[in-house]
């Protein structure tokens, strides 16, 4: 494997398999990036003429102009960056400016990034809120009775996964964007791609979608401290940041440009540095090799799962589309229990309810304290699939 990872089977290293929290190892050359921005750049892209700002404004564009390759997106300026997607998500969500009465729709498997905001305007705004009909026998989406849905309670909003970050499930977002639209042109359209973001890729130019966000820190394989929303359509949310951006400084007002107005006070060049890196690495491997290693890992694990008598798994169909995130419980053990006993065996995954309540309350999992969550990436081997299947088989 290119640039970075660990030799299979090393008994000093942790497997890791919690990539849906966030992706680890980082390829080699975003820690080298990292560490060379503060020794040799260290400026503040935007803020003046001298070398240094000058060569962070330069690197701050070529990680744009990166991303929108990355992503398909056709101008780089639709590109906003944000601290962490849950505040790319709360410009999109608060930004819309809904009235109350109007109704938003979101994906039972939607991450409390979108849920709390959105229970937010519930409560103080009045606006209403809706649930995506999904089947529970195969969790593919029930898009007739949502069509019908839609023409009862016309939607102003709605929130859809790219991936469900529990059990891997990726709705039909074309599908459901298209409905919406035809019901309501002027619905806002948000798309949360922070596990997904570019390894498939969406249409991002033909106004479909209004706004998708994506995380540095997750399928992009950079560091925390930088993500963003992609602004797809004429619709534009209300900011909710105002200060300095570097660009007309003689008014008070916020610009009215994209990117700018939407990115007040200083960039987190740092790790800007680090992602400009990783979407180089990416661009190497190209998104069909990652897809393909990952989805054949967790296959595996699926398989040597599916067969054991104690153990109940949470995935999708074989004919829903499936990132590769897999839920499991183990009767009569917690899954707390289990995320305990693989970390003494130095084998990091994740228990509990992964920040999505809806979601297990739409697999019954709640009762129980979760789902034990197992998410292989690109780092990952066969090996290490086959370890933990084999100690999970013990339990």
């Amino acid at each position: 494997m290119k640039d970075g990872g660990r030799k299979s089977g090393d008994n000093n290293e942790i497997i890791y398999l919690d990539n849906a929290a966030t992706t680890f190892p980082k390829p080699e050359r975003i820690y080298a990036a990292a560490d060379d921005f503060y020794r040799r750049y260290g400026g503040n892209a935007g803020r003046g003429g001298n070398p240094l700002a000058r060569a962070c404004t330069h690197l701050l564009a070529e990680t744009r102009e990166r991303l929108a390759s990355w992503l398909e997106v056709p101008t780089s300026e639709q590109i906003i960056f944000t601290p962490s997607a849950t505040h790319a998500l709360n410009l999109a969500i608060f930004g819309a400016n809904l009235r109350p009465g109007e109704t938003i729709y979101v994906t039972p498997f939607e991450h409390n990034s979108v849920l709390r905001p959105v229970e937010y305007l519930r409560q103080t705004q009045g606006i209403e809120l809706q649930q995506i009909p999904f089947d529970r026998h195969n969790y593919s989406c029930e898009l007739d009775k949502l069509e019908a849905s839609f023409q009862t309670e016309p939607p102003a909003m709605v929130c859809v996964t790219q991936a469900s970050n529990v059990c891997g499930l990726m709705p039909p977002v074309t599908d459901i964007a298209r409905l919406a639209k035809n019901i309501n042109p002027r619905v806002v359209i948000i798309v949360d791609g922070a596990q997904t973001a570019g390894l498939y890729p969406l249409t991002l130019n033909e106004g479909l979608i209004d706004a998708f966000i994506f995380s540095g820190h997750k399928s992009l394989y950079g560091p925390y401290g930088v993500a963003g929303i992609v602004l797809a359509s004429d619709w534009r949310p209300r900011p909710l940041l105002f200060g300095g951006t570097g660009t007309i400084s003689e008014s008070v007002q916020m610009p009215d440009q994209l990117p700018s107005a939407y990115e007040a006070g200083s960039h987190n060049i740092w790790a800007i540095a680090g992602l400009h890196a990783a979407l180089g690495w990416l661009q190497e491997n190209g998104r069909q090799a990652i897809v393909q290693h990952i989805a054949n890992i967790a296959q595996q694990l699926r398989d040597t799962l599916s067969s054991h008598p104690k153990i109940k798994l949470f995935v999708p169909s074989e004919k829903v589309l499936w990132c590769g995130i897999l839920s499991f419980t183990v009767r009569d053990t917690t899954p707390q229990t289990v995320e305990a006993a693989l970390g003494a065996q130095k084998m990091a995954i994740r228990s509990g309810l992964h920040c999505s309540p809806w979601a297990h309350e739409w697999l019954m999992t709640t009762r129980i304290g979760g789902t034990i969550r197992v998410s292989p990436g690109w780092f990952n081997t066969s090996s290490d699939i086959e370890l933990i299947g084999k100690f999970i088989s013990t339990l």
